[in-house]
């Protein structure tokens, strides 16, 4: 009886020892398991981290690409600043996920998930951003022939305008007249009404001063003013405003001179005698000068000494 329940004994204590190697088999598989699942974890994590550093290095390429375009004013597509700050919020979150001390197997499911929507939308970016670009080199390019050909279009301009300006002032200076047999004269009236010369200033009633106009078919027919100026033996403008006198301008040098009096006749392109006369301030002997001026042009000179 004793040597059978040592046989049981003996037995129980077998059974025991296997149940223990049994369990701890199952743990040192489980551990070896756990161990391993971490490892593929750690490594899985690891490859992820380096793709999406690779992805970011792309995004901050393109993000550096966009921000310049945008502040050379060329770029302002809503769609693609949206998808820009799009991928910034996705970027942050991967990081966030990848900066988990204990990723589990759902997070890098999401991680690699989210990677991937990075990825594809990275390369939607860059497309478009190409696309822009593309269509910015077009446009700076017209732009170019566009301010090319304005350049061209400004210098022809340019050229006509001085061409027109050298032809006008042609036609301006073949209008000017060319007036011959000028004679200054002083005059005095007999009783009878007729003039005759007189060459001493106590004599002189007044200045006769004749000219011919010439033939000009290129000044138009038309009212045409003459302006004559006067000068004393002291170099003085003769000038009486109630007696028709003013001032003109000089149109090559822009200065302002006085005139005596203007003589205006009807002009028909053919030659015209001209008689103008002046009566007032011939009082002092010497030499009196006449200008004749048509458009600020001088186009005359005569002069008379009188004793």
């Amino acid at each position: 009886m004793e040597e059978t329940n040592q046989g049981g004994n003996k037995k129980i204590y077998i059974a025991i020892i296997v149940l223990l190697l049994l369990i701890n088999g199952v743990a040192l598989y489980l551990l070896w398991n756990e161990n391993k699942e971490k490892k593929d974890l750690g490594e899985a994590k690891v490859q992820l981290e380096q793709e999406f550093h690779s992805l970011n290095d792309t995004l901050e390429a393109k993000k550096m690409e966009i921000t310049s375009l945008i502040e050379q004013g060329n770029i302002q597509d809503s769609a693609v600043l949206a998808q820009r700050d799009e991928l910034e919020a996705k970027q942050r979150e991967i990081q966030h996920l990848l900066a988990s001390g204990k990723m589990t197997k759902n997070d890098l499911a999401k991680a690699k998930q989210l990677v991937t929507q990075y990825e594809a939308s990275i390369a939607e970016l860059q497309k478009r951003v190409e696309e822009l670009t593309k269509q910015n080199q077009e446009l700076t390019a017209q732009n170019q022939q566009l301010s090319t050909d304005l350049d061209s279009a400004k210098l022809t301009t340019a050229n006509l305008s001085q061409d027109l300006a050298v032809k006008n002032k042609k036609v301006e200076l073949g209008s000017l007249l060319q007036p011959r047999n000028l004679m200054v004269e002083a005059i005095k009236k007999k009783n009878n009404g007729k003039e005759v010369t007189v060459n001493r200033v106590k004599s002189a009633e007044s200045l006769r001063i004749t000219f011919e106009t010439g033939d000009n078919k290129v000044l138009e027919p038309g009212n045409l003013s003459l302006y004559l100026r006067i000068i004393n033996p002291k170099g003085e403008t003769i000038s009486v405003a109630d007696q028709g006198s003013g001032s003109l301008k000089m149109t090559e040098s822009g200065e302002t001179i006085q005139y005596t009096k203007k003589a205006d006749f009807d002009w028909n392109q053919s030659n015209k005698k001209v008689v103008v006369y002046w009566s007032q301030n011939i009082q002092e002997a010497g030499t009196y000068k006449v200008e004749i001026y048509q458009s600020g042009y001088l186009i005359g000179k005569g002069e008379l000494a009188l004793k």
